[in-house]
């Protein structure tokens, strides 16, 4: 799993959720990352990351994180 920033959205522009993970800054360094933090892929691919894949609920997550809809 390689999670991507969103440049975007670094720098303390949205409120963090709090729920850290690893990911690739702009940079291509590892840090520790906030979902919020993540591109809509990487988001994506986190929250089906142990098997899950419930559309309705990553939608509204992605909803709730101002990505929009996953499709």
């Amino acid at each position: 799993m390689t999670l991507k920033i969103d440049p975007e959205r670094n720098g303390g522009k949205f409120e963090t959720t709090g729920i850290y993970c690893r990911a690739l800054n702009n940079l291509g360094f590892w840090v520790a990352a906030d979902i919020m933090q993540l591109d809509k892929e990487s988001l994506l691919e986190f929250l089906r990351s142990h098997g899950g894949k419930n559309e309705w609920a990553e939608d509204v997550v992605a909803l709730m994180l101002g990505h929009g809809h996953f499709k």
